[in-house]
């Protein structure tokens, strides 16, 4: 057990353990001394401020402001002095005498608080109130308040005052939802800083101290207590004198009603945003902080025409909200969206229909069809039967295609351009079948539809389902001479100090020929004409235009689709459970069209669509496609040079000949009596009369007849 005992540490021991001890606590407090020394020297990295940012329209109006905290930066240059010394007066005034700590306002706040208590008094410098907005949280503990106080220190160190002083007068809030002394100016009294004068200015000053209890817009009496109470104490600190005090007393306070946050065009937003998420591929809620401007597209009488017609227009068809639109319009030129609606209430119903809603855009996919046919060769004039025809398919079931209607077949032969704008099923079917299925899909990708195209005859009638944001990117090419140019909604983006930092550069393709866009545009001009699908169009705008109805199966789908040289857009109407609609695109789609159409092009000059090199126009038959006759009911019709017809119409052509009067022969010189009559080509004789013979006698010479035999005796009684 004796073995088992510690040994006794003598005198010696602990001295030189007492020792050990002295130099390890001398180290360590070294160590610690040098780490607060390194710490302190390290640069304080900037404090998060999240900045506004501004979405603008291409006028330059704000559509919207997308914030976490309502905040635009100020720089101290732009702040007023008298704002300044209200704020250091009443906050810190002896701001740029201290480091970061202020012993006296310590003292002064530690007498008041706990011997007269007539509302409690901090004592957080103005540097001290940065660290703990910028870097910390707001709770209240001691650990806190020695970070706020060696975070202080630091600020001191590596920031200059005025520097420290325009971040505190840009984080601070003054309630309504502004942040920043420069947010402050515009929410209260709707106005710059520089506009304000010094009475505005001194009330901004007091509000940061309890914004709901000094807001002149919740309690006026309360304000002008604490706006007396900043200027009483600029008084006390020597930078206001009293005189001055009872001048700024007598300014008015300009208040105009809490500015209200605009909110315009929130479809158009959503997909302007994501638009910018992909640009600068940030997050959405990124975008909200980093004071970014953002120079849209947008038009917003444009896009005010578009939500009130649709929202007119659908109106007295509605229950519930329902059936539901959309509406995109665009510069054909360069692809830049001027409005955007997906829907008739984004409160009510926020699904963007006009990017997000697939659905079947029925004849409107007719002309990637027809510009598939023409590119193979061939032409507007070609004719195509419109009678009943069967398809075998590979499923070894016939597909009969019809047209909708009381008569299912026009039961004649048609000209491409007659079947298009008459939207014939049975020839688009036919031109797909006989194009082999993939130029129509293949042309409808080079346009611009993404979405999956099966390989079948009925997709020629629009069976698979689009949106109608894709609808009028593939149509855009037909409007741009056969150049296509991406839809877009952003074409500038700054950052917060102004600095631009992307900007769209037009990239158009020349995806097809662009006398084929004009051909295609001419016929679609017929659509909107007196004999096409969409007659009220071109009556109601009073401009060239050109466009396509489309109805899917059951008319649960309503679409028009459209343009003139100056704007295209797309028009759908559905239901979103795909209940039947009471009519298709023609009765509700295309009207619906031509009246945004023309509120969004009343102060547009009129302009034709131009014809490009290379198109010569010749007289054809309607019924055969070829060089009309005179007799022909005929149509001047456009042609890719070299391509036009050079045989003319046979059905239509007339004859005048001479004829045999007895036979309707031609004559031989024996005919006595000859006339001049009209004859279609082919129906006209061809054989020469050989009934007539030359005469016996002379009497037969003169008289053209026998001579008469007087009756003998041996006839008959």
């Amino acid at each position: 057990m004796d073995e088992m005992r510690k040994p006794e540490v003598g005198k010696e021991g602990w001295a030189v353990w007492k020792r050990h001890w002295r130099l390890l606590r001398q180290k360590v407090l070294l160590a610690v001394t040098i780490t607060l020394l390194v710490v302190l020297c390290l640069p304080v990295p900037p404090p998060e401020q999240p900045v506004t940012s501004r979405v603008l329209s291409a006028d330059g109006e704000v559509i919207s402001l997308l914030y976490r905290e309502n905040r635009e930066l100020a720089k101290l240059s732009e702040i007023p002095l008298f704002l300044q010394q209200a704020f250091l007066a009443v906050e810190d005034h002896r701001f740029y005498q201290h480091n970061g700590f202020s012993p006296v306002s310590f003292a002064r706040a530690l007498y008041h608080n706990l011997f007269v208590r007539e509302g409690l008094q901090g004592f957080s410098t103005i540097t001290q109130q940065v660290a703990k907005n910028c870097y910390l949280s707001a709770e209240r503990t001691l650990i806190r308040k020695l970070k706020e106080l060696f975070l202080a220190l630091r600020l001191e160190l590596h920031y200059s005052k005025e520097e420290i002083l325009e971040l505190y007068l840009n984080q601070i809030y003054f309630g309504h939802g502004a942040f920043g002394v420069k947010t402050a100016a515009r929410t209260y009294f709707g106005r710059p800083l520089a506009a304000l004068n010094r009475a505005e200015l001194a009330m901004l000053a007091g509000l940061p101290k309890g914004p709901g209890l000094y807001s002149p817009y919740l309690n006026r009496e309360a304000a002008n207590r604490r706006l007396q109470t900043v200027l009483a104490r600029m008084v006390a600190v020597g930078v206001l004198s009293a005189a001055e005090k009872e001048e700024i007393l007598q300014e008015p306070l300009r208040l105009p009603g809490l500015a209200k946050t605009p909110r315009h065009a929130l479809y158009f937003l959503d997909y302007a945003l994501e638009e910018v998420s992909r640009i600068l591929n940030i997050s959405k809620e990124q975008i909200q902080n980093l004071g970014l401007t953002i120079e849209t597209t947008l038009s917003l009488p444009v896009q005010k025409a578009a939500e009130e017609t649709l929202q007119t227009r659908l109106a007295p068809l509605q229950k519930d909200q329902q059936p539901q639109g959309a509406l995109v319009a665009a510069d054909p030129a360069s692809g830049a969206i001027k409005a955007l609606v997906g829907g008739t209430d984004y409160y009510k119903t926020p699904f963007n229909r006009s990017t997000n809603a697939f659905r079947q855009p029925g004849s409107t996919f007719k002309p990637f069809v027809y510009l598939a046919a023409l590119e193979a060769g061939y032409t507007l004039a070609t004719t195509i039967p419109c009678r009943a025809v069967s398809f075998s398919t590979t499923e070894h079931e016939a597909y009969q295609p019809r047209d909708y209607g009381r008569q299912p077949y026009h039961n004649r032969d048609l000209t491409l351009r007659e079947a298009l704008a008459a939207s014939c099923n049975i020839v688009a079917v036919t031109l797909h079948q006989r194009l082999g299925l993939k130029p129509t899909i293949n042309m409808a990708r080079r346009l611009g539809i993404t979405t999956a195209l099966p390989e079948n005859l009925s997709l020629a009638l629009g069976t698979s389902e689009v949106s109608p944001f894709e609808l009028l990117q593939a149509y855009l090419p037909m409007a741009n001479g056969g150049k296509a140019v991406p839809l877009h909604t952003v074409q500038r983006i700054y950052n917060t100090e102004g600095k631009m930092i992307w900007e769209r550069k037009p990239r158009p393709r020349q995806v097809i020929d662009e006398r084929l866009a004009f051909l295609i545009t001419s016929v679609l001009q017929d659509a909107t004409g007196p004999n096409g699908t969409a007659a009220s169009v071109q009556a109601t705008l009073q401009r060239p235009v050109a466009g396509k109805t489309g109805t899917s199966q059951g008319n649960r789908d309503a679409w028009f689709v459209g343009f003139t040289p100056d704007l295209a857009a797309v028009v759908y109407v559905g239901d979103d459970q795909n209940k039947p609609l009471p009519a298709g695109g023609g009765s509700l789609a295309a009207p619906l069209w031509a009246a945004f159409m023309q509120k969004a092009l009343a102060a547009t000059p009129v302009r034709d669509f131009t014809i490009p090199a290379g198109i010569v126009t010749r007289r054809i038959c309607r019924e055969t496609g070829l060089l009309a006759t005179a007799d022909c009911p005929g149509e001047n019709e456009y042609f890719l040079y070299g391509s036009e017809p050079t045989v003319y119409c046979a059905r239509h052509r007339k004859i005048r000949l001479r004829v045999c009067q007895k036979t309707g022969l031609l004559p031989n010189p024996n005919c006595p009596r000859v006339e001049e009559k009209t004859f279609v080509w082919g129906d006209h004789p061809a054989a020469t009369c050989e009934a007539c013979q030359a005469p016996a006698n002379l009497w037969e010479l003169i008289f053209g007849q026998p001579f008469p035999l007087f009756k003998g005796s041996n006839e008959k009684e």
